[in-house]
């Protein structure tokens, strides 16, 4: 790993308000840009923390700070007994998602709020898998919507998280990593959403059409994708959102702000297993 190089003290006057970091926020930060940049990968375990305090030249109690800094960021974890160590971990997708949702009920995120991010982020991860018509993750869609379509029949539950993980799976597969993963931050959010309006409105006689209509639009949108029409699917899917965010808006009642604290139902997709999506090209 080698010596990392310390700062060389700046004298008086070199800088103002700037505070100084820590020699263990120093070690954090060069472990933390290993792991960033693939140097420590997943599932590596670090030297000793004997060895570490050598190679840094601090202290115990200093390179323990250092590694409880990078385990309060989930970036390693760390096991007692003969043969613990730190381990680098995998990023918990969920555990962040579980964050970025309780910080927008802290703000009063309003659920318009959110559907107004879903307006920015899919069209335009629709029109990429057109460019992209990569066959694979089109049979991907065209099966969420076989199984969305069984569900709905008798698990109506199952239907909800489907119709979600819809979304999830054009993000997922449009070949911008960004994208993708700003669309899973707030994947949970809408699977509440759907959930919720589902357990609501079952009982209603024209649900199941509309749910039929749903259906219809998702398996255009794969038609639109499949023939490369990126411009329109583009057009097709935004439309498609806004009429769902008036649907969904109406279902709720009294205050529109998002609600994080109640678990959904059932997971169909979960955050936890969400890969990469390939880069863009």
């Amino acid at each position: 790993m080698g010596h990392m190089p310390f700062p060389t003290p700046q004298r008086p006057g070199d800088y103002t308000s700037a505070k100084k970091p820590k020699a263990a926020e120093l070690v954090a930060a060069e472990l933390r840009r290993q792991i960033v940049t693939g140097k420590l990968k997943q599932g590596d375990k670090l030297q000793p923390e004997n060895v570490l305090q050598t190679e840094f030249e601090i202290s115990r109690p200093t390179m323990r700070e250092a590694l409880r800094l990078l385990e309060s960021e989930s970036l390693i974890t760390i096991s007692r007994g003969k043969h613990g160590g730190a381990r680098v971990s995998s990023i918990d997708l969920g555990a962040l998602s579980r964050q970025v949702g309780v910080y927008l009920q802290i703000e009063d995120t309003t659920l318009p709020d959110v559907w107004f991010a879903r307006t920015v982020l899919e069209p335009p991860a629709a029109a990429l898998m057109a460019q992209q018509r990569d066959l694979k993750a089109i049979a991907q869609l065209e099966d969420n919507i076989k199984q969305a379509r069984q569900a709905a029949q008798n698990d109506l539950a199952l239907y909800a998280d489907l119709s979600a993980g819809f979304s999830l799976l054009i993000t997922r597969n449009c070949g911008n990593n960004t994208l993708h993963l700003l669309a899973s931050l707030i994947h949970d959010l809408i699977r509440r959403q759907h959930v919720h309006v589902t357990e609501k409105t079952r009982d209603k006689a024209n649900v199941d059409k509309l749910r039929q209509e749903s259906l219809r639009t998702r398996e255009h949108a794969v038609t639109l994708i499949r023939a490369g029409k990126a411009d329109e699917v583009e057009r097709y899917w935004r439309t498609h959102i806004e009429h769902m965010r008036d649907l969904v808006l109406t279902a709720y009642k009294g205050r529109m702000t998002i609600e994080v604290l109640n678990k959904p139902a059932r997971t169909a997709l979960s955050m936890t297993n969400v890969r990469r999506s390939p880069r863009t090209r």
